[in-house]
């Protein structure tokens, strides 16, 4: 297993759980103990969610299109 499969299967699983957070959210499954522990509002955690997707999608797609790996 080279580097750039264990990187884009650690990235995947990210986004695999910030995703289905993020759509338990939406779906309105109460979260209100774990926005007591991370000690967020609603609308931060989106946000930070948001951010996870969309950063972990963008090294997705740089390690995948890169050549310098194998």
């Amino acid at each position: 297993m080279t580097s750039k499969t264990i990187a884009l299967r650690i990235l995947d699983s990210i986004f695999v759980s910030a995703t289905i957070s993020l759509l338990l959210i939406v779906a309105g499954v109460p979260i209100d103990g774990l926005l007591a522990l991370v000690d967020m509002s609603l609308r931060e955690f989106q946000a930070f969610a948001l951010f996870v997707i969309f950063s972990s999608l963008l090294l997705i797609h740089a390690i995948a299109t890169s050549d310098s790996a194998p």
